[in-house]
């Protein structure tokens, strides 16, 4: 049996990587997670874990394992001064490097016509193109969460206030153009990479989220609607997990995938929409249990 717990269910850890030392959350980014967190520690903590928090009394965690949702600067601190003893966890260089839009990019665009841009010709030129599927671009920035950071961009209608948007992602690294399509079907697989490199895969899981990309409901893909899917998304989390541990990630991982369809109509599928290097919202509904950070 796993020991007790303690755990930071920090749910903002993109933005704090991507805005680096001194970030607050905002009061609207902590009302997120705060809702947030009820849901996930439902399914993802023990029945004797606890939560800490910034409510937390100094020393209330004294002697347990501590773990966190993404073990940023602060959600180490957290449990620190909460007298928990964190479980191994990368360092924050390596965390920003691998849940960087940027490292996904960086592995095969997965969507005809995406490109992580880090210099203003390049994005201007891509987003005054038409893009070859969807009815629009999407522009992302390296970091984001449950939507944030992104926006649709249609270079026929191309606004002063879509400029300020992408200009403002370049300058913090970098920003991701994508066709903007219409999602049919989303899924996401889970695993964890170990300190060995070895790596273990949770069920394939179909997810639901709303318009704005924020999550709703995960469950395992009993059947997950076509061949592809089934055996090219457990494929791509596999070679996901060979990159993170080659830049000295290990611990939890997510995949995202979804199927749309071309202008003619076939169905495609997206088998790395997004890469998380951390739990997720959905990662419980892999495993018949919560496996352990570290097999």
């Amino acid at each position: 049996m796993d020991a007790r717990r303690a755990w930071v269910l920090n749910l903002d850890a993109d933005l704090e990587l991507g805005a680096g030392d001194g970030y607050q959350p905002t009061r609207g980014v902590r009302l997120a997670v705060a809702t947030h967190a009820r849901v996930l520690a439902a399914s993802l903590l023990g029945p004797d874990d606890v939560v800490v928090d910034d409510e937390t009394p100094a020393g209330a965690a004294r002697g347990l394992p501590g773990r966190a949702f993404c073990p940023t600067p602060l959600a180490i601190r957290a449990l620190l001064r909460a007298g928990a003893v964190p479980e191994p966890y990368p360092g924050v260089d390596v965390l920003r490097r691998v849940n960087s839009r940027a490292f996904a990019s960086a592995l095969g665009a997965t969507l005809p016509g995406a490109a992580f841009v880090t210099h203003a010709a390049e994005a201007w030129d891509r987003l005054a193109a038409t893009p070859p599927v969807g009815d629009a671009w999407r522009v992302k920035h390296a970091f984001g969460m449950a939507g944030r950071n992104q926006r649709r961009i249609d270079p026929a209608r191309r606004s002063p206030a879509d400029d300020a948007f992408v200009r403002r992602g370049l300058a913090s690294g970098g920003v991701q153009i994508e066709p903007n399509v219409v999602i049919e079907e989303e899924y996401a697989q889970h695993g964890i990479v170990a300190a060995d490199g070895s790596a273990r895969l949770g069920l394939l899981v179909r997810q639901r989220c709303d318009a704005r990309g924020v999550w709703m409901a995960s469950e395992p893909a009993r059947d997950a609607g076509c061949d592809l899917v089934a055996q090219a998304v457990p494929s791509e989390a596999r070679r996901v997990a060979g990159a993170l541990y080659r830049e000295g990630y290990a611990g939890p991982f997510g995949i995202d995938a979804f199927t749309y369809r071309d202008r003619t109509g076939t169905l495609c599928l997206q088998p790395r929409s997004e890469i998380n290097a951390r739990y997720t919202m959905g990662f419980a509904a892999g495993w018949s249990r919560p496996p352990p950070a570290f097999a």
